[in-house]
Protein backbone atom coordinates (compact mmCIF):
# COMPACT_ATOMS: atom_id res chain seq x y z
CA UNK A 1 0.00 0.00 0.00
CA UNK A 2 1.41 3.60 -0.98
CA UNK A 3 2.41 5.68 2.68
CA UNK A 4 2.59 8.96 0.74
CA UNK A 5 0.59 10.48 -2.11
CA UNK A 6 2.87 13.13 -4.14
CA UNK A 7 1.88 16.68 -5.09
CA UNK A 8 4.57 17.97 -8.16
CA UNK A 9 4.14 21.43 -8.69
CA UNK A 10 5.10 22.08 -12.38
CA UNK A 11 6.67 25.52 -13.69
CA UNK A 12 4.72 26.07 -17.41
CA UNK A 13 6.18 29.62 -17.87
CA UNK A 14 8.48 31.38 -15.51
CA UNK A 15 8.92 34.74 -17.87
CA UNK A 16 7.51 38.38 -17.10
CA UNK A 17 5.97 40.36 -19.41
CA UNK A 18 7.71 39.00 -22.12
CA UNK A 19 8.25 35.61 -23.39
CA UNK A 20 12.45 34.85 -24.40
CA UNK A 21 13.21 31.50 -26.30
CA UNK A 22 13.69 29.60 -22.50
CA UNK A 23 10.86 31.05 -20.54
CA UNK A 24 7.44 31.19 -21.45
CA UNK A 25 4.72 33.92 -20.02
CA UNK A 26 3.54 33.04 -16.46
CA UNK A 27 1.89 29.78 -15.55
CA UNK A 28 2.67 26.91 -13.37
CA UNK A 29 0.58 23.14 -12.59
CA UNK A 30 0.11 21.19 -9.30
CA UNK A 31 -0.29 17.71 -10.04
CA UNK A 32 -2.22 16.14 -7.00
CA UNK A 33 -1.75 12.12 -6.61
CA UNK A 34 -4.10 11.74 -4.04
CA UNK A 35 -7.46 12.78 -6.06
CA UNK A 36 -6.09 12.45 -9.76
CA UNK A 37 -6.56 16.65 -10.09
CA UNK A 38 -4.83 19.18 -11.42
CA UNK A 39 -4.71 22.57 -11.14
CA UNK A 40 -3.25 25.51 -12.87
CA UNK A 41 -2.34 28.80 -12.01
CA UNK A 42 -2.32 31.94 -14.78
CA UNK A 43 -2.23 31.18 -18.16
CA UNK A 44 0.26 32.81 -20.25
CA UNK A 45 0.58 32.40 -23.97
CA UNK A 46 1.38 29.60 -25.32
CA UNK A 47 0.22 27.74 -22.30
CA UNK A 48 -0.89 24.36 -24.73
CA UNK A 49 2.77 23.34 -25.91
CA UNK A 50 3.55 23.47 -22.25
CA UNK A 51 0.93 21.74 -21.16
CA UNK A 52 1.89 18.81 -23.57
CA UNK A 53 5.80 18.94 -22.81
CA UNK A 54 5.23 18.86 -19.34
CA UNK A 55 3.36 15.44 -19.65
CA UNK A 56 -0.17 17.06 -18.22
CA UNK A 57 -3.49 14.85 -19.88
CA UNK A 58 -5.54 17.37 -21.25
CA UNK A 59 -8.61 15.50 -20.04
CA UNK A 60 -8.31 15.37 -16.30
CA UNK A 61 -10.17 17.16 -13.81
CA UNK A 62 -9.06 21.01 -13.72
CA UNK A 63 -9.35 24.10 -11.74
CA UNK A 64 -7.63 27.06 -13.49
CA UNK A 65 -6.89 30.02 -10.87
CA UNK A 66 -6.27 33.70 -12.58
CA UNK A 67 -4.65 36.34 -10.72
CA UNK A 68 -5.35 39.17 -12.71
CA UNK A 69 -5.98 40.61 -16.42
CA UNK A 70 -2.62 41.58 -17.40
CA UNK A 71 -2.41 39.80 -20.56
CA UNK A 72 0.83 38.10 -20.08
CA UNK A 73 -1.47 36.04 -17.04
CA UNK A 74 -4.76 35.25 -19.16
CA UNK A 75 -4.23 35.68 -22.96
CA UNK A 76 -3.41 31.46 -23.26
CA UNK A 77 -6.67 30.85 -21.10
CA UNK A 78 -9.07 31.20 -24.27
CA UNK A 79 -6.51 28.77 -26.88
CA UNK A 80 -6.62 26.10 -23.61
CA UNK A 81 -10.45 26.02 -23.89
CA UNK A 82 -10.42 25.57 -27.70
CA UNK A 83 -8.14 22.66 -27.73
CA UNK A 84 -10.05 21.31 -25.01
CA UNK A 85 -13.29 21.23 -27.51
CA UNK A 86 -11.09 20.21 -30.22
CA UNK A 87 -9.70 16.84 -28.17
CA UNK A 88 -13.59 16.30 -27.35
CA UNK A 89 -12.63 16.93 -23.41
CA UNK A 90 -15.40 15.21 -21.13
CA UNK A 91 -13.73 15.93 -17.76
CA UNK A 92 -15.28 19.13 -15.82
CA UNK A 93 -13.16 22.46 -15.92
CA UNK A 94 -13.41 25.09 -12.92
CA UNK A 95 -11.82 28.33 -13.68
CA UNK A 96 -11.75 31.02 -10.88
CA UNK A 97 -10.27 34.64 -11.24
CA UNK A 98 -11.38 38.41 -10.38
CA UNK A 99 -14.95 39.97 -11.61
CA UNK A 100 -15.66 39.42 -15.46
CA UNK A 101 -13.59 36.59 -15.87
CA UNK A 102 -16.67 35.12 -17.12
CA UNK A 103 -17.47 37.91 -19.55
CA UNK A 104 -13.58 37.94 -20.71
CA UNK A 105 -14.68 34.18 -21.97
CA UNK A 106 -18.00 34.94 -22.90
CA UNK A 107 -17.14 37.80 -25.18
CA UNK A 108 -14.80 35.24 -27.19
CA UNK A 109 -17.35 32.79 -27.58
CA UNK A 110 -19.54 35.27 -28.91
CA UNK A 111 -16.88 37.04 -31.14
CA UNK A 112 -14.44 34.14 -32.14
CA UNK A 113 -16.80 31.55 -32.09
CA UNK A 114 -15.04 29.68 -28.22
CA UNK A 115 -16.82 27.00 -27.63
CA UNK A 116 -17.13 24.22 -24.50
CA UNK A 117 -18.68 21.21 -25.15
CA UNK A 118 -17.68 19.76 -22.03
CA UNK A 119 -18.48 20.55 -18.19
CA UNK A 120 -17.31 24.19 -17.21
CA UNK A 121 -18.27 26.40 -14.24
CA UNK A 122 -16.47 29.75 -14.13
CA UNK A 123 -16.41 31.49 -10.69
CA UNK A 124 -15.91 35.37 -10.09
CA UNK A 125 -14.44 36.38 -6.55
CA UNK A 126 -15.75 39.92 -6.20
CA UNK A 127 -13.58 40.58 -3.26
CA UNK A 128 -15.21 44.09 -2.65
CA UNK A 129 -18.87 42.54 -1.94
CA UNK A 130 -17.16 39.24 -0.38
CA UNK A 131 -18.54 36.99 -2.28
CA UNK A 132 -18.31 34.17 -5.30
CA UNK A 133 -20.47 34.75 -8.44
CA UNK A 134 -21.47 31.24 -10.80
CA UNK A 135 -21.95 30.62 -14.75
CA UNK A 136 -22.55 27.55 -15.80
CA UNK A 137 -21.23 27.20 -19.79
CA UNK A 138 -20.52 29.94 -22.30
CA UNK A 139 -23.83 30.41 -23.44
CA UNK A 140 -25.73 32.20 -21.36
CA UNK A 141 -24.68 35.39 -19.39
CA UNK A 142 -26.94 35.25 -16.84
CA UNK A 143 -25.01 34.05 -13.45
CA UNK A 144 -26.33 30.31 -11.93
CA UNK A 145 -25.88 32.05 -8.05
CA UNK A 146 -24.20 33.51 -5.25
CA UNK A 147 -22.09 32.84 -2.34
CA UNK A 148 -20.90 34.57 0.54
CA UNK A 149 -17.14 34.07 1.12
CA UNK A 150 -16.00 33.46 4.48
CA UNK A 151 -11.89 34.12 5.47
CA UNK A 152 -11.36 34.59 1.58
CA UNK A 153 -12.34 30.84 1.12
CA UNK A 154 -13.25 30.14 -2.67
CA UNK A 155 -12.97 26.35 -2.71
CA UNK A 156 -13.52 22.85 -0.23
CA UNK A 157 -13.44 19.62 -0.58
CA UNK A 158 -13.11 16.62 1.38
CA UNK A 159 -9.22 16.85 0.77
CA UNK A 160 -8.05 20.19 0.26
CA UNK A 161 -8.95 24.02 0.30
CA UNK A 162 -8.14 27.15 -2.06
CA UNK A 163 -7.70 30.96 -0.28
CA UNK A 164 -7.07 33.98 -1.44
CA UNK A 165 -6.21 36.96 -0.82
CA UNK A 166 -5.79 40.62 -3.01
CA UNK A 167 -2.11 42.16 -3.43
CA UNK A 168 -0.63 45.17 -4.29
CA UNK A 169 -0.27 45.36 -8.23
CA UNK A 170 -1.09 47.98 -11.14
CA UNK A 171 -4.61 46.37 -11.38
CA UNK A 172 -6.73 44.41 -8.73
CA UNK A 173 -4.85 41.42 -8.66
CA UNK A 174 -5.07 38.23 -6.60
CA UNK A 175 -2.94 35.47 -4.57
CA UNK A 176 -4.00 31.67 -3.72
CA UNK A 177 -2.78 29.00 -1.65
CA UNK A 178 -3.37 25.42 -2.27
CA UNK A 179 -3.91 23.84 1.02
CA UNK A 180 -4.13 20.21 1.65
CA UNK A 181 -6.18 19.08 4.45
CA UNK A 182 -4.24 17.14 7.51
CA UNK A 183 -3.51 13.38 6.37
CA UNK A 184 -3.80 10.05 7.73
CA UNK A 185 -0.78 9.08 9.82
CA UNK A 186 1.95 6.51 8.49
CA UNK A 187 0.38 2.89 8.13
CA UNK A 188 2.34 0.30 10.04
CA UNK A 189 1.35 -3.08 8.16
CA UNK A 190 3.50 -5.09 10.79
CA UNK A 191 1.67 -4.01 13.79
CA UNK A 192 -1.59 -5.16 11.97
CA UNK A 193 -0.45 -8.68 11.24
CA UNK A 194 1.29 -8.69 14.78
CA UNK A 195 -2.75 -7.89 16.18
CA UNK A 196 -3.60 -10.66 13.85
CA UNK A 197 -5.41 -8.56 11.11
CA UNK A 198 -5.06 -10.34 7.83
CA UNK A 199 -3.91 -8.10 4.84
CA UNK A 200 -7.53 -7.41 2.64
CA UNK A 201 -10.09 -4.68 2.95
CA UNK A 202 -9.52 -4.00 6.44
CA UNK A 203 -6.93 -2.71 6.12
CA UNK A 204 -7.62 -0.21 3.55
CA UNK A 205 -10.39 1.04 6.63
CA UNK A 206 -7.63 1.20 9.07
CA UNK A 207 -5.19 3.08 6.88
CA UNK A 208 -7.76 5.72 6.82
CA UNK A 209 -8.15 6.24 10.04
CA UNK A 210 -11.12 4.07 10.95
CA UNK A 211 -12.41 1.57 13.54
CA UNK A 212 -12.56 -1.90 12.96
CA UNK A 213 -14.37 -4.62 14.15
CA UNK A 214 -12.08 -8.06 14.35
CA UNK A 215 -13.20 -11.52 15.62
CA UNK A 216 -15.72 -9.43 18.04
CA UNK A 217 -13.01 -6.77 19.36
CA UNK A 218 -13.41 -3.24 17.65
CA UNK A 219 -9.60 -2.24 16.45
CA UNK A 220 -8.96 1.62 17.25
CA UNK A 221 -6.15 2.12 14.61
CA UNK A 222 -3.88 5.08 15.91
CA UNK A 223 -4.61 3.56 19.90
CA UNK A 224 -3.03 0.42 18.33
CA UNK A 225 -0.20 1.81 16.42
CA UNK A 226 -1.49 1.09 13.47
CA UNK A 227 -1.65 4.55 11.94
CA UNK A 228 0.50 6.92 13.14
CA UNK A 229 -0.64 10.68 14.38
CA UNK A 230 -2.09 12.81 11.08
CA UNK A 231 0.35 14.73 9.60
CA UNK A 232 -0.75 18.39 8.54
CA UNK A 233 -1.06 18.72 4.75
CA UNK A 234 1.02 20.32 2.19
CA UNK A 235 0.50 24.27 1.50
CA UNK A 236 1.68 25.87 -2.35
CA UNK A 237 1.28 29.85 -2.13
CA UNK A 238 1.20 31.82 -5.40
CA UNK A 239 1.83 35.23 -5.04
CA UNK A 240 0.32 36.55 -8.49
CA UNK A 241 2.01 40.23 -9.64
CA UNK A 242 2.82 42.12 -6.44
CA UNK A 243 4.55 44.64 -4.45
CA UNK A 244 5.40 43.21 -0.90
CA UNK A 245 2.19 43.74 1.58
CA UNK A 246 0.76 41.88 4.45
CA UNK A 247 -2.15 40.20 2.81
CA UNK A 248 0.22 37.64 1.34
CA UNK A 249 2.12 37.09 4.53
CA UNK A 250 -1.16 36.09 6.40
CA UNK A 251 -2.40 33.99 3.02
CA UNK A 252 1.01 32.47 2.71
CA UNK A 253 1.72 31.80 6.58
CA UNK A 254 3.53 28.25 6.96
CA UNK A 255 3.98 27.85 3.33
CA UNK A 256 5.92 24.36 2.26
CA UNK A 257 6.35 26.12 -1.07
CA UNK A 258 6.47 30.09 -2.01
CA UNK A 259 6.19 31.21 -6.09
CA UNK A 260 6.81 34.77 -5.82
CA UNK A 261 7.41 36.70 -8.58
CA UNK A 262 10.86 38.46 -8.96
CA UNK A 263 10.78 40.73 -11.74
CA UNK A 264 13.86 42.97 -10.92
CA UNK A 265 17.10 42.73 -9.24
CA UNK A 266 17.50 45.12 -6.02
CA UNK A 267 19.28 47.44 -8.65
CA UNK A 268 15.90 48.19 -9.97
CA UNK A 269 13.79 48.78 -6.97
CA UNK A 270 12.82 52.03 -7.56
CA UNK A 271 11.40 50.43 -11.05
CA UNK A 272 9.45 47.47 -8.97
CA UNK A 273 7.79 50.16 -6.82
CA UNK A 274 6.70 52.32 -9.97
CA UNK A 275 5.55 49.57 -11.69
CA UNK A 276 4.44 47.76 -8.44
CA UNK A 277 6.30 44.27 -8.63
CA UNK A 278 8.73 42.76 -6.85
CA UNK A 279 12.91 42.53 -6.52
CA UNK A 280 14.65 39.13 -5.46
CA UNK A 281 14.78 40.89 -2.06
CA UNK A 282 11.44 41.64 -1.88
CA UNK A 283 10.29 37.68 -2.46
CA UNK A 284 13.13 36.56 -0.18
CA UNK A 285 11.82 38.92 2.52
CA UNK A 286 8.09 37.51 2.10
CA UNK A 287 9.17 34.11 2.29
CA UNK A 288 10.77 34.46 5.46
CA UNK A 289 8.16 36.69 7.18
CA UNK A 290 5.30 34.21 6.46
CA UNK A 291 8.04 30.81 7.65
CA UNK A 292 7.72 29.39 4.14
CA UNK A 293 10.07 26.37 3.41
CA UNK A 294 11.12 26.79 -0.14
CA UNK A 295 10.82 29.52 -2.34
CA UNK A 296 10.88 29.59 -6.19
CA UNK A 297 11.53 32.68 -7.70
CA UNK A 298 9.36 33.58 -11.26
CA UNK A 299 8.15 35.94 -13.49
CA UNK A 300 11.69 37.40 -14.63
CA UNK A 301 12.06 40.41 -16.13
CA UNK A 302 13.34 39.17 -19.82
CA UNK A 303 16.70 41.66 -19.33
CA UNK A 304 17.82 38.44 -17.42
CA UNK A 305 17.33 35.87 -20.17
CA UNK A 306 20.26 34.98 -20.41
CA UNK A 307 21.64 35.08 -16.53
CA UNK A 308 19.54 35.17 -14.02
CA UNK A 309 21.47 34.22 -11.35
CA UNK A 310 21.72 37.83 -9.98
CA UNK A 311 18.30 37.40 -8.72
CA UNK A 312 19.04 33.79 -7.40
CA UNK A 313 22.35 34.97 -5.20
CA UNK A 314 20.32 37.95 -3.79
CA UNK A 315 17.01 36.02 -2.50
CA UNK A 316 19.36 33.63 -1.01
CA UNK A 317 21.22 35.84 0.92
CA UNK A 318 18.31 36.21 3.29
CA UNK A 319 16.40 32.54 2.06
CA UNK A 320 18.94 30.46 1.59
CA UNK A 321 16.34 27.68 0.25
CA UNK A 322 15.09 29.48 -2.92
CA UNK A 323 15.70 28.38 -6.23
CA UNK A 324 15.36 29.82 -9.75
CA UNK A 325 12.13 28.73 -11.41
CA UNK A 326 12.42 27.34 -15.26
CA UNK A 327 10.07 26.69 -17.52
CA UNK A 328 9.46 22.53 -17.01
CA UNK A 329 11.07 22.14 -13.43
CA UNK A 330 9.61 19.97 -11.48
CA UNK A 331 9.32 20.37 -7.70
CA UNK A 332 8.29 17.19 -5.87
CA UNK A 333 6.64 17.95 -2.38
CA UNK A 334 6.43 14.29 -0.37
Amino acid sequence: MKEESLMDVIILGSSGAIPVKERNLPSFAIRLESTQELFIFDCGEDIQRRFIEAGLKLNKPLKIFITHFHGDHVNGLPGLLFRFNLIERTAPLMIFGPRNIFFYLYFHRKIVGLKASYPITIVEIDSEHNKLVFFEGLDSDKAIKEECMEKNLILETKNYFVKYAPVEHSILSYGYSLVEKPRNGKFNPEIALKIGIPKGRLWKKLQDGLEVEYNGTIINPEKEGIVGPKRPGRKVTYSGDTMPCDSLIRLGWDSDLLIHEATYSKKLSSMAIEKKHSTSIDAANDALKMRAKQLVLTHLSSRYQHDASELLNEAREIFPNTILGEDLLKITLK
